[in-house]
């Protein structure tokens, strides 16, 4: 009895092995089993579950979700991946869908990306995104809204930044192509603190395409007037021309009333201001309105106690008003500090950023644009502008 009982566990015994050498068998034949059970045979639980931890990231793909997404998140470096990287790119998030007379997707977020963008430069963390700017201006063309927008920051980040290399290291058929699009506009001015930085053959490219290439309908496409030209302005230019208005204010503070003459909306920035000498309206300054090609323009000038200010405002969509406070002072005219109102969003809970920014600017002065404080980034206003409800 007992030698019967053997048998059947000897045999047990041997299918039991004979199921192992199936098992390795099917394991050398199968490799796609092979790996995890040798894994768990031989990594203990911390050893098995380490290579899943470092695993790289897979690279999102480059779409205008994932841009957003970045945005939402403020995850900076994938932000500047994601970013357009030529013109056509930024134009078919950003701008204008002509043939569908339609916007495209970001178009009305298009200034918090911009100015997201110019921020995360002016930190400093990422000078290689800058050549991505000048990828962008190339073969760019002029637009309202966002694309001028995208213009007016690249023009200040190189001044601000003395960032001319940029444009100097290009070879002459680029540096023309930027140089178009960052200057192009309704009435494109020439900028001769800009151009006195840039090399000889860039700069003779940008005098060139003011003597040339911008001349398209306008009234001052030549940068090189005799300086004396622009000394013999009278009042009575501006009278009863449909492109300017004319405010009576004492701009001096002598108790007698002087004439500012201002362009009007969309018909330039000039802004001129004549004395009152008792007899006749003397000549004193010729400076700007403030007003943008594609962006702020000019409402209106008004007496304020010690001076005036300019009113500008965005006059299609959404929120955004500027107040430009001016004073005489030590016989010039000083810009003393500028109010930005803009709308936090376009939601229902939306409020008003009022951000007052301190100026100190003579507005004769030659660099004036290139020292004029915007409104604070997107990122600083909770903490420099005060919140006002709609």
């Amino acid at each position: 009895m007992k030698f019967l009982l053997v048998i059947p566990a000897f045999l047990l015994l041997s299918c039991g092995q004979g199921n192992k050498l199936l098992e390795k068998e099917q394991k050398v034949k199968n490799p796609v089993h092979a790996p995890r059970m040798e894994t768990s045979e031989n990594l203990n639980e911390d050893e098995w579950e380490t290579p899943a931890e470092v695993q790289e990231k897979r690279p999102l793909e480059i779409s205008i979700q994932n841009l957003y997404k970045s945005m939402e998140d403020k995850d900076e470096q994938e932000f500047l991946r994601q970013f357009p990287k030529d013109f056509n790119q930024f134009q078919n998030y950003f701008g204008w869908d002509t043939p569908n007379d339609a916007p495209h997707e970001l178009y009305e977020h298009g200034v918090h990306y911009i100015e997201y963008l110019f921020y995360l430069l002016r930190t400093n963390k990422y000078p290689s995104y800058e050549k991505n700017i000048i990828r962008i201006c190339e073969n760019g063309r002029w637009e309202a809204d966002a694309v001028n927008y995208f213009q007016y920051h690249a023009i200040s980040h190189i001044k601000e930044n003395e960032k001319y290399n940029l444009i100097n290291e290009l070879s002459d058929d680029k540096a023309k192509s930027v140089l178009f699009f960052l200057f192009d506009g309704h009435h494109p001015k020439f900028d001769a603190d800009f151009a006195s930085h840039l090399n000889t053959s860039k700069k003779q490219i940008l005098e060139e395409l003011f003597e040339t290439g911008f001349f398209d309908n306008n009234e001052n496409p030549d940068p090189f007037q005799d300086e004396e030209t622009n000394s013999t302005y009278t009042v009575s230019d501006y009278i009863e021309n449909e492109h300017f208005f004319i405010r009576d204010i004492d701009v001096n503070s002598d108790g007698v009333l002087d004439k500012i003459v201002s362009a009007g909306p969309y018909q330039g920035d000039e802004l001129l201001l004549f004395l009152n000498d008792g007899e006749e309206y003397q000549f004193a300054l010729k400076t700007t309105n403030f007003s943008e090609d594609g962006g702020n323009q000019i409402v209106d000038v008004v007496v304020e106690q010690g001076g005036f200010f300019i009113k500008t405002e965005f006059p299609d969509r959404g929120f955004n008003e500027t107040y430009h406070h001016i004073v005489f002072k030590n016989n010039s005219w000083i810009l003393t500090n500028s109010v930005y109102k803009t709308q936090s969003s376009n939601q229902e809970d939306a409020f008003i950023y009022v951000c007052d920014v301190h100026q100190g600017l003579n507005m004769a002065d030659a660099h004036f644009f290139g020292k004029l404080k915007g409104i604070p980034d997107e990122v600083e206003r909770d903490t420099v502008c005060i919140k006002e409800m709609l």
